[in-house]
């Protein structure tokens, strides 16, 4: 009888370690299957064809814009400053202004004031003529976190230029938070980076002269590349890290007047050179390019956003177009304003083109509809006609 009772546990203990090694063997073999779907890289952000007739350098001539006599770049080069000269020289097209006064119209139809609204729309199907149209669209308005567009552009330049000592590594969430989800103390941190500056109480004097001197390098940085009379150096809020709702101290003093204070500014027109800078792989590296592709890349399958409150997608230009599209974009969006820039591309490159929307107005942070109904509108015409065939 003890013998078998042995028999019987040794068994048992022989039973249950095959069982366990069954169950390795399976989590192994379904982490092995699975590897390929766990590294995959999401798909490569699309590139636009520069213009053929010209050199890449005359391709960025800015669209109807002279630089100005006053131009930073013509007193002095900054030693922190884009890459990037002569802005994009696209082909003014009626067919497209036709499309933009369309736009205008269905904004205005919803009962909007057309006053407060920018339009920039550029043409990128034809890689040997890239055409634009636009309404408004050298007016520069309040971006709101679509200065965040500009700020990871500078960054990027600051890290290849190595005036950032810190590996770009430590600023990986930060970038992610400030693009994709529009986190503005992610932004506020990068911004401080940049331009080697911090909040805080109030200065005075020459403390005060040097603090303002180097947060202006972010205006100058692109200022001496052509983008006139550009103004991105006020930090968006609340920023809840500095326990801030709004500027105070040395942040309020770089405003100004109470009554008139500076905010940032930006043209549709100056936001669409960069979208396009950037997708042509020009913007401060071809790596650095690829990089802020990426970080802008968003999916507009409802599952991916749907649930998410922070989403950039619903009531913005993403909403009501189809899902099976590629679409990159930094969206702005206040208590008193609409904004973004967008790059929409079909699979088919039926449709390639840039859309830029500045609103700002209370009324446009309000209503939801206008955006996705001027995005789609657009998007319909371009795509039903396919390529440009303007030569």
């Amino acid at each position: 009888m003890p013998s078998r009772r042995r028999v019987r546990t040794k068994f048992s203990r022989l039973k249950y370690r095959n069982i366990l090694c069954l169950i390795a063997g399976a989590i192994a073999f379904f982490w092995l299957v699975t590897m390929p779907f766990r590294t995959r890289r999401p798909p490569e952000p699309p590139v636009i064809l520069a213009q053929q007739a010209v050199s890449p350098q005359e391709t960025l001539s800015p669209p109807t814009i002279e630089p100005s006599e006053n131009l930073v770049a013509r007193q002095s080069e900054p030693t922190f400053s884009y890459n990037i000269k002569t802005p994009p020289n696209p082909v003014y097209s009626q067919e497209l202004q036709g499309i933009v006064d369309e736009a205008v119209k269905i904004a205005t139809s919803k009962g909007l004031p057309a006053e407060p609204l920018s339009i920039t729309l550029f043409d990128v199907s034809n890689s040997k003529t890239h055409t634009f149209a636009g309404y408004q669209n050298q007016t520069l308005r309040f971006p709101a976190s679509v200065a965040k567009l500009f700020w990871m552009t500078a960054f990027y330049s600051a890290i290849e230029k190595g005036l950032i000592t810190q590996r770009e590594s430590a600023f990986k969430n930060d970038l992610d938070q400030m693009i994709r989800v529009s986190n503005n103390d992610a932004a506020s941190r990068i911004l401080d980076t940049i331009t080697d500056t911090k909040s805080g109480d109030r200065l005075a004097g020459e403390e005060l002269q040097t603090w303002l001197k180097k947060r202006n390098q972010i205006n100058t940085f692109f200022q001496s590349a052509g983008y006139n009379d550009i103004r991105i150096t006020t930090k968006n809020y609340p920023i809840h890290y500095l326990r801030q709702e709004g500027p105070i101290g040395r942040d309020l003093q770089l405003r100004g007047d109470p009554s008139q204070p500076i905010r940032n500014q930006v043209t549709t027109d100056q936001a669409a050179r960069l979208i396009y800078e950037i997708y042509t792989r020009q913007a401060v590296s071809s790596v650095a390019s690829r990089k802020m592709a990426y970080l802008l890349t968003r999916d507009l399958d409802p599952k991916a956003w749907k649930n998410d409150p922070s989403n950039s997608i619903q009531g913005f230009l993403g909403e009501s177009l189809p899902t099976n599209i590629y679409f990159g974009s930094k969206v702005g969006y206040t208590s008193k304003s609409r904004s973004e820039a967008a790059f929409v591309r079909t699979l088919d490159d039926r449709a390639i083109y840039i859309l830029v929307v500045f609103a700002d107005d209370p009324a446009y942070a309000k209503d939801e509809t206008a955006f996705p109904a001027i995005s789609r509108y657009v998007f319909d015409r371009l795509n039903a006609r396919g390529p440009s065939t303007l030569q």
